[in-house]
């Protein structure tokens, strides 16, 4: 997870926008449509799922996505063209999926409940290690297409390494019957207070990668902030995000997963107001406010990423909670790839300064959807006691 995190995300937030600027004579309108297309991995993510669970172990599978990721970094450089470079980030994100999922259904399929809480939080721990060390990298490369050239060598000697260190056991447990049926009702779990939750999530998705592909483009164009500057406040609030993450599954038992998610989430969407008005509005001075805002949101992925999968797990109800969780990427997935192709248009039609608007609205949008499902669920709860005491 590490080496996906600074080899897949880090180097392709970081490097492939500026090669699209420099490659392509609009680049800054076709920035969004084709960073996209790496945020549609989770998309197919659950099509894949069904392979993961019949084939290979997670050596195999591991140590192939990583080459097969090198592979592509290498031929970023040959990728002269928006539909060639378009496909080729298709194929990291759904790497990054793929990985994404097998470690996460591991969690989920192997360790009761309790023991989510802990483990999710360890694993989105690894992911941000492998970012801050990808951003940190990625940041201080003035060349983009060597500098993805050389995240294909370091995917290269870790998929010979994952070989070697990556247990080989056949890692999923079979699903029996009732698992299997009811994972095909998924227009019920939609219409579910899991389905708002997930919406409301993906809405929060939308908002966040909106600024967040075309990141260093964004800081340079709308705020004059190098991409130097920027990628050393993401990587030095991830590292300190870091330490947040012995207790967040602490949190989350405590006051529960949906207040923590809630709490997350507001926060983030005022920083998006706050970047909206700098952007609109901006003085150099307000440099500060920015890189500010950049750390804040930083700092709030530990609890959001860590709640809401929790959460997802625990509103599935009748269905297979590997599926729900699939389904919750996929709704996520959607909101990405949106983000992307709106990016784009918006960027066309008003001005790249007007991006941070479009995710202050969003997100807002996202946190009333989830204060307005925990509303639905404490008058359902309410409902069934009654029940009970006067039937």
């Amino acid at each position: 997870m590490i080496v996906l995190g600074a080899f897949n995300v880090g180097f392709c937030i970081m490097l492939v926008p500026q090669y699209v600027v420099a490659q392509f004579d609009n680049g800054l309108v076709a920035l969004g449509i084709i960073m996209s297309a790496w945020t549609a991995g989770p998309l197919i993510g659950p099509l894949m799922s069904k392979y993961i669970d019949q084939f290979g172990s997670p050596r195999y599978w591991i140590s192939s996505l990583l080459l097969i990721n090198s592979l592509l970094a290498f031929s970023v450089q040959f990728c002269t063209t928006i539909p060639l470079l378009f496909m080729n980030l298709l194929a990291q994100g759904l790497i990054y999926a793929v990985g994404y999922s097998i470690l996460n259904l591991l969690i989920v399929r192997r360790f009761e409940e309790s023991e989510w809480h802990g483990r999710t939080g360890m694993l989105i721990a690894a992911f941000i290690i492998g970012e801050v060390i990808g951003f940190g990298i990625a940041g201080r490369i003035t060349d983009p297409v060597a500098g993805i050239a050389f995240g294909g060598y370091m995917m290269l000697a870790s998929s010979a390494l994952a070989l070697v260190l990556v247990p080989s056991f056949q890692f999923i447990v079979r699903k029996n019957p009732a698992d299997y049926r009811e994972s095909h009702r998924v227009s019920k779990l939609l219409c579910s207070p899991f389905g708002i939750m997930a919406v409301g999530w993906g809405l929060l998705c939308f908002a966040a990668q909106i600024l967040f592909l075309p990141f260093p483009v964004l800081m340079r164009e709308v705020f004059l902030i190098d991409p130097e500057l920027s990628s050393s406040v993401v990587s030095i609030s991830g590292i300190i995000a870091l330490t947040f993450y012995p207790i967040v599954g602490k949190l989350t038992e405590r006051f529960g997963a949906d207040n923590v998610l809630i709490n997350a989430s507001a926060v983030k969407t005022m920083v998006f107001i706050i970047l909206s008005y700098c952007a609109l509005n901006y003085v150099p001075s307000l440099a500060v406010v920015v890189l500010a805002m950049i750390f804040i949101n930083r700092c709030t992925w530990p609890f959001m990423m860590a709640s809401s999968q929790i959460q997802a797990a625990q509103l599935s109800n009748g269905c297979a909670k590997s599926m729900a969780l699939t389904v919750f990427m996929a709704i996520a997935g959607i909101g990405n790839f949106m983000s992307g192709v709106v990016n784009s248009v918006v960027t066309a039609t008003w001005g790249m300064e007007f991006v941070p608007t479009v995710a202050a609205v969003t997100g807002s949008i996202g946190v009333v959807l989830l204060v307005g499902n925990k509303y639905r669920e404490y008058r359902y709860d309410n409902h069934i006691e009654q029940q009970k005491h006067y039937p």
